[in-house]
């Protein structure tokens, strides 16, 4: 040591710019949180005004829906889409059952029933509408593809079947049809759909074209081509198929065995052992 004193005081720190004080910030985390108070508030005044509106809105619709459900509808409120032959006016006079009524008391499947049974239809669907409220029917008719005739109460009723045999009443045949068909069936019987579509559905493969199918007293089934007059089939068509196939070799073989010949009549009801009735054709001079 030089003897020399040295004096050590406390240095006091700087007060830095960059650290504010304390007040300063307590204020700014107050600002803070003021500001995300408001928003907050904000945020739920917004959420409890849409939740307003939408309960108002669904509160308006359902009292809306209600109001059109119960309100009744008449027969003239149907709109139809896929008629033919059938008219707008047959359907309304075969589902004034149902009306008027309401909305929601009306049945689209019990509708859907009735109409399958009292009309040619082949197919429906029926919905219904509340706004504006009416119901929609969706049809699809059956197709014609024959005339036919049978009796029904001691009376001849003519009409027209489709390819499965149904019976089609003639007046809901349209004319455009009525032109296109070139087969009868006669003496129809609901006993005898089934066979009779099974001919109409495999007429194509006759190499004489179709023209008559018809059913004997005795529920046995013949059929005219244009190449035969009369063709037995039988009471039923098991063995339809191979008969249609024996008839068009009886047809390709026939005019080379048969000199001066008519066949009368052909039957193949056991088509493994066919049967002809001809008669003699009379050469007359001049």
């Amino acid at each position: 040591m030089d003897g020399s004193a040295y004096v050590t005081s406390k240095m006091r720190p700087l007060k830095s710019k960059l650290n504010p004080p304390k007040r300063l910030i307590r204020k700014s985390s107050q600002s803070i949180k003021n500001v995300s108070n408001f928003f907050e508030r904000k945020k739920l005044l917004i959420e409890l005004w849409q939740l307003l509106f939408f309960l108002s809105s669904s509160i308006f619709l359902v009292f809306t829906f209600l109001n059109q459900a119960w309100k009744p509808i008449s027969s003239n409120q149907i709109e139809i889409k896929g008629l033919s032959g059938i008219t707008k006016n047959d359907i309304e006079k075969a589902t004034s059952i149902f009306f008027p009524n309401n909305l929601l008391e009306l049945n689209p499947k019990e509708i859907e029933s009735f109409l399958l049974s009292k009309l040619p239809i082949k197919g429906i669907s029926v919905n219904r509408k509340f706004f504006p409220p009416e119901i929609h029917l969706i049809v699809k008719e059956r197709e014609s593809v024959a005339f036919a005739n049978r009796v029904s109460s001691n009376q001849n009723e003519n009409g027209a079947i489709d390819v499965d045999g149904n019976w089609i009443p003639l007046k809901f045949v349209s004319e455009s049809k009525k032109n296109k068909m070139n087969i009868f069936v006669e003496n129809w019987n609901s006993n005898k759909k089934n066979e009779i579509g099974l001919i109409i559905k495999n007429r194509s493969s006759l190499q004489s074209p179709l023209k008559k199918i018809k059913i004997s007293p005795i529920q046995e089934i013949i059929i005219e081509t244009e190449h035969f007059n009369s063709v037995l089939l039988g009471s039923d068509t098991n063995r339809l198929i191979e008969q249609i196939n024996k008839l068009n070799q009886l047809q390709e073989s026939l005019p080379n065995l048969l000199i001066n010949t008519k066949v009368k009549v052909v039957d193949i009801k056991d088509p493994s052992k066919p049967e002809l009735k001809t008669e003699k054709i009379m050469n007359r001079g001049i």
